[in-house]
């Protein structure tokens, strides 16, 4: 393995963002539109993918006080900066608010719903005079194509738009578990300080959580559960609830950035936390740490590379089974027990779907945190889930190719259905 590529890869794909990644990806797609017209846009088209709609819906927007996917729309264009980036929420204002509620309402946007799990945000922004396009895909800030009254100004799109690309000819896909533990014990331990800064950043989120209910409040309810002593003060709980509680946080909108890993701030919170929650219990120092992270980060890439960026699986159960690879690994595991974890993970989680990006996905979190530290528990006892049960294969990598077959094609519908509830919920 290229230690340098596969290195440029993990750090192309932590991003700092304020607020759910999808209503900020719409607003920064609209942003980088409106930007190219000399006057105010007067009318927003749009068009997204199921999986966007559905991750956008419900979730509350930074400094907004609500949700809305026209909203997050009005206010990419009243925030219109071609220099923005994912935290472009930290500039709303309430008259922000004000004014993007007053134009939703008059019809100043129109949004159709793709019927696809692929990255997709398209935006026509015009006025009187003047038209705008853009299209965003497979990533939340990769914009590929950008014009203007007819001139094209960038065209990067790919003949095939079902191809992703995780960073340059980086193919991870390549690569085995073994190749990933290789690395992880074999890389300069001062090559890793930026996932250093990735977990600072997310326990400072997860503490800010715990200092009033945010959303619907797992982590402070946990917490006041541990300090009446329904719940132990053990490491299970500890990941929890730390966990939850950034979720929390970030879910209801508050005002602070978390770092992201492959596009999703959740993802990044279920990478990063429980790993290091479970550190501190376990008395790992900071250098094992940081090659069990860099472990996990590796495996969780390389699950999300066959299951695709989003999927109509939650991703909660992806990063959750890099972390139990981490957990484990600090335990002192050897592969088999590494690779054991992660198909404990699969063998009790794989069947969570993702119902779009809201307060509750604090649940999952939890869930996926906490079955994260049991499944590396059991492969240290060498009770690992057996090749014989449902999707899990022999090889974790085979493991992996199954979910991806069950995301693909078992599952192809879930968003549409997910879509139809959420509109016709009373």
């Amino acid at each position: 393995m290229d230690m340098k590529k596969a290195l440029e890869a993990i750090k192309s794909e932590m991003k700092p963002s304020m607020g759910c990644t999808e209503p900020v990806a719409i607003g920064l797609a609209v942003s980088r539109a409106c930007a190219l017209l000399e006057k105010p846009a007067t009318h927003l088209d749009m068009v997204i993918s199921s999986n966007i709609f559905k991750n956008a819906y419900s979730v509350q927007i930074p400094n907004a006080g609500t949700n809305g996917i026209e909203l997050s729309c009005v206010l990419g264009c009243l925030l219109a900066d071609p220099d923005n980036t994912m935290e472009i929420f930290a500039k709303v204002k309430p008259e922000h608010v004000e004014k993007g509620q007053k134009l939703v309402e008059e019809g100043f946007v129109t949004v159709k719903v793709l019927k696809s799990s692929q990255f997709y945000i398209e935006c026509v922004a015009t006025n009187e005079t003047e038209r705008a396009h853009t299209i965003t895909e497979d990533a939340h800030d990769n914009l590929v194509y950008s014009e203007k009254d007819g001139k094209v100004l960038l065209d990067n799109r790919k003949e095939d738009v079902a191809e992703e690309e995780t960073h340059e000819d980086f193919d991870i896909t390549q690569y085995t578990f073994a190749d990933f533990l290789k690395m992880a014990e074999e890389v300069d331990v001062k090559d890793l300080a930026f996932i250093q800064e990735g977990i600072d950043m997310n326990l400072e989120i997860a503490k800010r959580g715990l200092e009033k209910k945010y959303a619907i409040g797992i982590g402070p309810c946990m917490q006041k559960m541990v300090l009446n002593g329904t719940l132990s003060n053990d490491m299970v709980t500890d990941v929890k609830l730390t966990t939850a509680a950034a979720c929390d946080f970030r879910m209801s909108g508050g005002d602070g950035s978390v770092m992201t890993y492959l596009g999703s701030g959740n993802q990044g919170l279920e990478t990063m936390l429980p790993a290091a929650v479970a550190a501190k219990h376990l008395h790992a120092s900071s250098e094992k740490l940081l090659r069990a992270e860099l472990l996990g980060m590796l495996i969780i890439m390389y699950m999300k590379k066959h299951v695709g960026r989003l999927s109509p699986i939650c991703g909660a159960t992806l990063a959750g089974s890099g972390s139990a690879a981490a957990i484990t690994y600090m335990m002192g595991g050897n592969l088999e027990q590494i690779s054991g974890a992660v198909q404990n993970m699969m063998g009790g989680v794989a069947g969570m779907f993702c119902d779009g990006a809201k307060g509750g996905c604090a649940l999952k979190l939890s869930i996926c945190a906490g079955e994260a530290v049991y499944a590396a528990l059991y492969a240290m006892d060498n009770s690992i889930v057996q090749a014989t049960d449902g999707i899990i294969s022999t090889a974790v990598e085979d493991t992996t190719k199954n979910l991806m077959k069950l995301s693909h094609e078992g599952l192809a519908d879930v968003d549409m259905k997910v879509i139809e509830i959420m509109q016709n919920k009373k």
